[in-house]
């Protein structure tokens, strides 16, 4: 009898079909295709929280679909689902907020007159598809090949209004940034092959266990570069990494994301919440039973997530665009998730990137709702006043906010700080650059309270500062309708992982993610983080200590930056005190000059590089080629001046070439002699 998890491939086929729906028949079709959307989500969606109930119950899925080649040395390319613990809690996440997505859209792409719509909802359903391929990817190459798809349709939805200016040069550079990641990427698939002779993340041939094995001296691997295991396996995982540096704007590849705030808000909504930026990040995760063999590769991971999120969110504070803020906001909160990642908080880091989900998928959505209400006006410093004119709106951004930055009891606390509370306590264990990344990472957490207020004070507090916003919405369901869901979540999901306050209060039932999800990575390696890198016994006031005074120093920081924003901006006739940094207001607003820099190693360095390598090229490799090929050339023209056609000329020749063969012969045979 076949079995919920059976029907797993449905997931990622209804999308799929609503894609090719709106796009060959979607100008036939009411809203656009619209509605084949969101029936094709709301089944993925049903399936996925069946299917989690299913594996909550003990059950796993890890089946080959399909063998699309086959090749020496038993390695063959295939596609399959794994849906475990980790991929069966993703999949309940990005199908959620697709759905919202396609809902919300209704409001905002067709109530407002969009043109393109069959393009718009068959692009949503391929990005919907892409990611969900790639979350039930049993193997490395099939999630390469997803992760690539992601890109193409982020390219489609960034570049939706190609008609203007902004989205399509948007569209090309998040592409190109992302496909320079991406080929580092493909460099370490090939080398997981090369090496183990599979890609599979689970399973007896998995590559975290064949490493794992061999790392214990059970079996052999191939290395390249005359390393040993440990550092060759280092290597590998760092050429992965490239490719999740780019998918989740990681620095230094983070500059994509605020320029592809160019597409349609609900688009931003789902790639910051559950495709494209979270892909990066949610690989990691998949590959975690490989990344903790390599202590190296989890320090460069957890330092390359406090900076990124510390850096980026210095340049949230000087925004004047609701959604650069917030675009500046998902990298500084994906650079938590790295830096839980590496710090070995695998739990803490899914747990985030669930929470952040919810609350920056509401955070758009809500972008979205003020954006139509100020006429397609981003800029901050015209608004003001929306909190009575959009009741809904206000009450549910205010919930996504403060799970934002931080506040106790809304979701992004309790992830955050978990986040912050694994890096401690390994930092402790006898890690400097744990430490460090710990210290970035709590800096940031003020940064973000004050950004985070910043925006709602200049939103939707204070006079009216630029003409009268309209509420477009009326009795919309289908914009207040996600937002209040989201809302709820944003408030609660936190709930479901309370640690700190099961290590505190010895309260048992409250961390259902570490019940759920801890050791499912360990279930393809026998080693947990904790045995490799051990906690530190030396804790302030033990470890409840720990966790008391680190969440306390967490939340006061937080609390410091949303008061700041309140004693600045929650006035009647607000004044951008950011202007008071002077020189260095510019840097930030300028992004530290990443752009710039970027541009000047392209055209400084690698475009004069690129001169000579072709000079070299076209010079000495084709001259060689092409000087054979003219000599060849200029001999055949001359030899097929004798093909006449004229069967008495061949006898001829044919005579006299017999005579000069024989006369050759006695000369030097000393016939004549």
């Amino acid at each position: 009898m076949a079995g919920i998890l059976d029907f797993a491939p449905a997931i990622v086929l209804l999308p799929f079909l609503s894609f090719l729906i709106a796009l060959g028949a979607g100008r036939y079709m009411p809203k656009g295709g619209a509605l084949a959307g969101i029936g094709a989500t709301a089944g993925s969606f049903v399936l996925s929280i069946a299917t989690f109930f299913a594996v909550s119950g003990g059950q796993t899925y890890n089946q080959t679909i399909y063998t699309w080649a086959e090749g020496l040395d038993a390695i063959n390319l295939t596609f399959g689902l794994l849906i475990d613990p980790l991929s069966s809690m993703m999949l309940v996440i990005v199908t959620l907020v697709a759905l919202l997505v396609h809902i919300f859209s209704l409001g905002y792409m067709n109530d407002e007159g969009e043109t393109g719509l069959p393009r718009y909802y068959a692009g949503l359903g391929l990005f919907t598809a892409s990611m969900l391929g790639f979350v039930v990817a049993d193997n490395l190459l099939m999630a390469f090949m997803f992760f690539e798809l992601v890109g193409l349709c982020s390219y489609l939805l960034i570049g939706f209004h190609f008609r203007q200016d902004g989205p399509p040069s948007a569209a090309k550079k998040a592409f190109l940034v992302t496909r320079f990641g991406d080929y580092f990427f493909l460099i370490g698939v090939v080398a997981v092959f090369a090496t183990f002779g599979s890609a599979a993340f689970a399973g007896p041939d998995a590559f975290p266990v064949l490493a794992e094995e061999a790392l214990n001296g059970e079996h052999s691997v191939n290395t390249f570069l005359g390393m040993g295991e440990q550092a060759w396996f280092t290597v590998v995982g760092l050429l992965v990494l490239g490719g999740v540096v780019g998918k989740s704007a990681q620095f230094p590849l983070h500059t994509w994301l605020p320029d592809a705030m160019e597409g349609p808000t609900p688009v931003s909504a789902l790639i910051h919440a559950a495709t494209m930026v979270a892909a990066g990040v949610y690989l990691v995760a998949r590959m975690y039973g490989f990344y903790v063999l390599t202590p190296t590769t989890l320090a460069i991971i957890a330092l390359i997530g406090g900076f990124t999120a510390l850096f980026a969110a210095t340049m949230g504070v000087v925004k004047k665009e609701i959604k650069q803020v917030l675009a500046y906001s998902t990298i500084s909160q994906y650079g938590y998730m790295m830096l839980g990642l590496g710090a070995g908080g695998y739990v803490a880091a899914t747990f985030h990137l669930m929470t952040h989900a919810f609350f920056k998928a509401l955070l758009f959505l809500g972008a979205g709702s003020v954006i139509i209400a100020m006429h397609h006006n981003e800029n901050m410093w015209d608004m003001g006043g929306l909190k009575d004119k959009m009741p809904v709106t206000y009450y549910a951004f205010l919930s996504g906010s403060l799970a934002l930055a931080g506040i106790v009891p809304f979701a992004g606390f309790w992830s955050k700080d978990e986040v912050l509370y694994e890096t401690l306590i390994h930092g402790l264990g006898g890690s400097p650059i744990l430490l460090a990344a710990y210290a970035m990472g709590l800096l940031a957490v003020f940064f973000t309270g004050f950004y985070t207020f910043r925006m709602v004070f200049l939103t939707f507090h204070g006079e009216p500062r630029s003409g009268t916003a309209r509420d477009p919405h009326g009795v919309r369901w289908n914009v207040k309708g996600p937002l209040a869901v989201l809302g709820v979540l944003a408030a609660t999901t936190g709930l479901v992982n309370m640690v700190p306050v099961e290590k505190l209060f010895g309260i048992k039932g409250i961390d259902f993610l570490h019940q759920f999800l801890d050791g499912s990575f360990s279930s393809l390696n026998a080693h947990h983080y904790a045995e490799l890198i051990p906690y530190s016994s030396g804790y302030i006031g033990g470890e409840a200590g720990t966790v008391a005074i680190g969440a306390a120093v967490s939340l006061g920081f937080a609390l410091g930056g949303a008061a700041l924003a309140h004693v600045l901006y929650n006035v009647p006739e607000p004044v951008e005190h950011t202007d008071k940094l002077g020189s260095i207001k510019t840097v930030l607003y300028n992004n530290y000059y990443q752009d710039e820099y970027q541009v000047w190693i392209a055209t400084g360095v690698v475009q004069p590089i690129s001169r000579v390598l072709d000079k070299f090229d076209q010079g000495i490799v084709d001259g060689v080629v092409n000087g054979i090929s003219s000599v060849s050339l200029f001999a055949g023209g001359r030899v097929k001046r004798i093909q006449t056609g004229v069967v008495s000329n061949y006898v001829a020749l044919l005579t006299l070439g017999l005579t000069a063969l024989l006369l050759g012969l006695g000369l030097l045979g000393g016939w004549f002699a």
